[in-house]
């Protein structure tokens, strides 16, 4: 079963009216997509509103087909910039979208000591204020490698929709080790259960490995599995 709010004819609307996202490089690219489906907080800025919110619209429907479920502001707007500080420095996982000309306030005063990464649309460059620790890519170089090879074949047939096939992909192969153990899975309750040891057995990459502790870890995960009456069980 899947589970998302979006059918695949409005994800393919919204990539595209999402040029920004053929604008991208490669590398950035996969580190926002990977901070997004490990539930990171995530901070974009841009000029405009309309591409803001078309660019983080098009960005959580490549999460498909999990469905981002925390802190979403794809515009952060003049009636709760008061609380702008309660929600950039949140614990939550977030997107939040702001303004090019709000910025170097919210820079100054309210990102001090918060973890969280910096997408700026214009300059299209990052600003990773996170932990050392996940800086890092929790995929394999051979995940990576394959991503770009992918990223570089949408850019050079400038179809903006294939970015969600590309992440489709990416991300089937995780939820696939999932529905082979659910055959031999133990019920209780009606509820699969699933230890995650063997679910990581199944990773063959130890890169990815991390990915996959990460990604199941998340509000989405939980909520995918909750759907399909699955457990994964933790020692």
């Amino acid at each position: 079963a899947v589970v998302s709010t979006q059918s695949t004819g409005d994800r393919i609307t919204l990539l595209q009216h999402a040029c920004l996202l053929g604008q991208l490089r490669k590398n950035s690219l996969i580190t926002i997509m990977l901070a997004l489906f490990t539930e990171s907080k995530v901070l974009f800025v841009d000029k405009t509103l309309s591409s803001l919110t078309s660019t983080l619209h098009a960005l959580t429907s490549l999460l498909y087909p999990l469905t981002w479920v925390c802190i979403y502001i794809p515009m952060l707007s003049k009636g709760i910039r008061k609380d702008v500080r309660d929600l950039v420095q949140s614990p939550s996982p977030y997107i939040i979208g702001i303004l090019k000309s709000d910025y170097p306030r919210v820079r100054t005063n309210e990102l001090q000591d918060t973890e969280v990464l910096v997408v700026d649309l214009t300059t299209k460059k990052l600003t990773d204020l996170r932990r050392e620790q996940d800086r890092v890519l929790p995929i394999s170089d051979a995940t990576k490698k394959a991503l770009k090879v992918k990223l570089r074949e949408v850019k050079k047939k400038k179809d903006q929709a294939k970015h969600s096939e590309v992440w489709q992909n990416f991300l089937k192969p995780f939820l696939n080790h999932i529905d082979n153990l659910c055959g031999e899975a133990e019920t209780k309750d009606g509820v699969r259960q699933i230890p995650m040891e063997s679910y990581l057995a199944k990773v063959t990459e130890q890169g990815d490995q991390v990915f996959a502790e990460k990604l199941l870890s998340t509000q989405m995960s939980q909520l995918y599995l909750q759907k399909n009456k699955i457990r994964m069980l933790r020692q």
